[in-house]
């Protein structure tokens, strides 16, 4: 038998039921006794027989009808019976969604990071992340310093690794510190003192590295003759390895492919620090704060004993 659908002038007044209404209307139904019903629920009698005459009061229909000492739902009852146990039953499932976002299991994470962090920083943090939580839709993207905290501002990010400090607006923790220094082409002769024609391969200006490099080289009285720029260190350190050029670069980078340039490290130029960064005014966002335990845990093991 097919049941006649709820009148149309009803749906006007679905917007003032209550997911409580629903709730105590299901539990009726399935003790078909409101008394128990209320012990079921832990809410008195009157309570719950208050709720629901004021339920169908806004539907404009009868629910129940009495059967000796039970009462049984009539055919509209079964029909707003339906509604109920699907709406019950999706708000079950967001509750369920909300607290797998919550407790971070769930939900986006995007992430902005400066090649440092992409290319060695990191690399295994964001392994161990998507092992840990493979339902989290993990976006990185790779930029510079300047660009990232731009965006991060601009609500694109939930987190950024860029160099730091963080400021006014950011709230954020050091990962990492590192130093960078000159490196020499193989062709030339004193690697801590580059001569005065010497061409240079940096970080991109206006990027937070470079100004420290910069900064950094007028405190050794270097004045480079730049030929190449770029964000990507790879890049400076192939310029380096090919002889075409000096460049200043974290020890990782220019040291940690291979030995061409080792023995080809040249004086202190700056110390940049990586920090992790988010919007101080944002709420707590629990799949950022689970990078970062994995973040803090890999800190932890890097640290001599």
């Amino acid at each position: 038998m097919t049941l006649p659908p709820i009148r149309l002038n009803v749906a006007r007044a679905l917007g003032a039921v209550s997911i409580r209404q629903l709730a105590y209307l299901r539990e009726a139904a399935r003790q078909q006794s409101f008394t128990q019903a209320a012990v079921v629920l832990g809410v008195s009698q009157p309570a719950l027989s208050q709720a629901l005459a004021e339920l169908e009061r806004r539907l404009g229909v009868a629910l129940f009808e009495p059967a000796g000492r039970q009462r049984r739902l009539t055919a509209d009852g079964h029909e707003v019976l339906a509604f109920a146990e699907r709406v019950l039953a999706e708000a079950g499932e967001l509750g369920e969604r909300l607290d797998a976002r919550a407790g971070g299991e769930r939900g986006a994470l995007r992430v902005g990071m400066i090649d440092a962090a992409s290319l060695y920083a990191l690399p295994d943090v964001i392994q161990a992340y998507r092992a840990a939580y493979p339902d989290v839709d993990l976006t990185l993207r790779v930029g510079n310093s300047t660009e990232l905290v731009a965006q991060l501002r601009a609500f694109e990010f939930d987190l950024v690794f860029a160099i730091g400090p963080a400021e006014a607006d950011l709230a954020g923790v050091e990962v990492q510190r590192e130093p960078l220094h000159v490196y020499a082409p193989p062709g030339a002769d004193d690697p801590q003192h580059p001569p005065a024609d010497a061409e240079w391969a940096l970080y991109e200006p206006g990027s937070r590295t470079r100004a420290l490099i910069d900064a950094g080289l007028a405190g050794l009285e270097i004045r480079p003759r730049v030929m190449l720029e770029s964000g990507n260190p790879d890049v400076l350190r192939q310029m380096v390895v090919l002889g075409l050029g000096w460049s200043v670069l974290p020890a990782a980078v220019a040291e940690g492919h291979d030995a061409a340039l080792r023995g080809r490290r040249g004086p202190l130029v700056a110390e940049r620090a990586l920090y992790a960064l988010w919007r101080a005014s944002a709420p707590p966002h629990a799949r950022a704060q689970a990078f970062l335990r994995l973040v803090e845990e890999r800190s932890r093991r890097a640290r001599p004993v």
